[in-house]
């Protein structure tokens, strides 16, 4: 089961137990008391900010990890 705690880290709500119960916990705290230190596996966590705009650079980023793998071909 999952059950809500204190973060020591911000004094938001972050939760212990299981993990198989964060849907049900997660709406359960107010948007501005739940707390973005740890994840929230299996939630769609809607971000507190707004996310970094994303590099421009392709050398950089989720695609270098791709190209690292062969998984897509980086055109030099």
């Amino acid at each position: 089961m999952c059950y809500r705690v204190d973060c020591k880290t911000c004094g938001k709500y972050t939760w212990g137990g299981c993990g198989r119960h964060l849907n049900s916990l997660y709406n359960t705290i107010d948007e501005q008391k739940r707390c973005d230190c740890r994840p929230w596996p299996g939630v769609a966590v809607t971000p507190s900010q707004p996310a970094p705009p994303q590099s421009a650079n392709p050398s950089q980023g989720p695609n270098q990890l791709l190209c690292f793998f062969n998984i897509i071909h980086k055109e030099e």
